[in-house]
């Protein structure tokens, strides 16, 4: 399902997407290519990893 919208239940892995209401003045939805599981009964979620062939940014640069 690559709805950004669904909600997908306790435990499964999908991607993360951050709506940011506070962010009028330009784009206020963020892909970030992040993979997460929401924990159990709780608003927050863990960090997992990456999808495949995303782009490298953030702290995770890689420098050769």
């Amino acid at each position: 399902m690559y709805d950004p919208f669904t909600y997908l239940q306790d435990g499964k892995a999908g991607g993360i997407n951050i709506i940011d209401l506070a962010n009028i003045n330009s784009c206020s939805f963020i892909e970030t290519k992040d993979i997460g599981i929401q924990n159990t009964n709780s608003d927050m979620f863990q960090l997992i990893g990456r999808f495949d062939n995303s782009d490298i940014r953030g702290c995770n640069l890689l420098i050769n």
